[in-house]
């Protein structure tokens, strides 16, 4: 199945961007970008207050249908509950059924992917919304909202892969993209990464792409001027992916995604621009 990502809103602390600048590298934080707030430390509740204070922004988007809500790594059950009954006051279209949060952090969306998948098919408005809760001075928070649909040309995903982080040896980052490296059938355009600093989690990984990867291959590292986007960086990376075809015109463009939750789950997919 060809699915289309395009987004409604994208949001860098109170700062609206392009998908466009993230993907050019162009994308500044201004001054007015809003860094941790100083009651932050304070706050129990850090992904229900950071939701409630884009909410007036998130009513504004049309939200309706089937809803994906992409969350920083949770499992505190109170704070997952209050978020649903937010959003559902937020988003009045939406039925409780009809909304189903991925609380995973930077793996969130790769991990909701077989679903939306499924879902797709079945309904002609699917929303996916994200949330990145800045956990570090310097750090901004990020909002994504997004609506995936089914076209005749568009991202098919061949592959997905999915291991869970029981240590420090980043063997579930090596073993997804072996995984993924198997699955492999033509050479990769891009790889699109997240940017993590001097030594990121995924680089001694890379080596199991070798005879997928030449001088043509790309590597999209999302978040180089803007900082880690947790669970928005996901979708923004899906969204990018379906701008580069437009723009090459390159009807057997390949590529594979990598987001990585440290200490949490590996999530990796192979991905081709076509129709189906």
């Amino acid at each position: 199945m060809a699915l289309l990502f395009q987004s409604q809103l994208c949001m860098l602390g109170d700062q609206t961007f392009s998908v466009e600048q993230l993907a050019n590298n162009t994308l500044r934080p201004s001054e007015k970008s809003e860094l941790i707030p100083q009651t932050r430390e304070s706050s129990v509740l850090p992904a229900h207050d950071r939701l409630t204070h884009y909410s007036k922004a998130l009513s504004e988007c049309g939200v309706e249908g089937q809803v994906y809500l992409l969350l920083p790594k949770l499992s505190d059950k109170v704070e997952l509950q209050r978020i649903t009954t937010l959003l559902l006051s937020v988003f009045q279209q939406v039925e409780p059924q009809h909304l189903a949060l991925y609380p995973y952090g930077s793996a969130s969306f790769l991990m909701a992917l077989s679903r939306i998948q499924r879902e797709v098919k079945q309904t002609k408005s699917l929303w996916i919304v994200a949330l990145h809760v800045a956990d570090a001075k310097g750090e901004h928070d990020s909002l994504v909202v997004a609506r995936c649909s089914a076209q005749k040309q568009g991202l098919i995903f061949n592959k997905i892969a999915i291991d869970l982080e029981l240590d420090s040896n980043n063997t579930a980052v090596s073993n997804v993209v072996k995984q993924l490296g198997k699955s492999c059938v033509q050479e990769l355009d891009e790889l699109m990464l997240s940017a993590e600093g001097d030594e990121p989690v995924w680089l001694d990984s890379i080596q199991f792409l070798s005879p997928w990867v030449n001088r043509g291959t790309s590597y999209r590292l999302i978040g180089t001027t803007t900082g880690p986007l947790g669970a928005s960086g996901g979708v923004l990376k899906a969204i990018c992916a379906c701008l580069q075809p437009k723009e090459t015109h390159d009807k057997n463009y390949s590529g594979i995604q990598l987001d990585i939750e440290r200490g949490g789950y590996a999530v990796g997919a192979t991905y081709r621009w076509g129709s189906e």
